[in-house]
């Protein structure tokens, strides 16, 4: 269910980029889109699936910041309507997906587990362990 919404708020992007405030760094979008192709693909063998990749850490930065800036803008629209970020029933891939990344980048050396610690506690929607 998070895919198909996460699918939906990409294209979303792509066509009116100024959503956002600003446009997505180069090339983010179609990682974006990548990545839940893969998850699509490997979902579909059942519910619960482990996914790995290797990212550079520089790209993990980039990828990182737009997707906290794309769940912050969506965050604060719901917010404002009076509705949830995306759908309920996609919200434990979603805190998933978020504390994964997180965990992963604060194994990236000091500088970049301080800057997850700090995502950590502005990202929309995320829930204490």
């Amino acid at each position: 269910m998070w895919i198909a919404y996460a699918r939906t708020v990409i294209g979303q992007l792509l066509a009116h980029p100024d959503q956002l405030g600003a446009s997505l760094p180069t090339g983010v979008a179609e990682t974006f889109e990548s990545y839940l192709d893969q998850w699509d693909d490997v979902a579909a063998g059942g519910p619960d699936f482990l996914w790995v990749t290797e990212v550079e850490a520089e790209r993990v930065e980039i990828l990182g910041k737009a997707f906290f800036t794309i769940a912050d803008r969506l965050a604060r629209a719901a917010e404002a309507r009076g509705y949830p970020i995306s759908p309920p029933e996609g919200e434990p891939f979603y805190q998933a997906l978020v504390k994964g990344f997180l965990d992963a980048l604060a194994q990236e050396g000091r500088s970049r587990l301080e800057f997850s610690e700090q995502l950590r506690d502005e990202w929309p929607g995320l829930k204490p362990e």
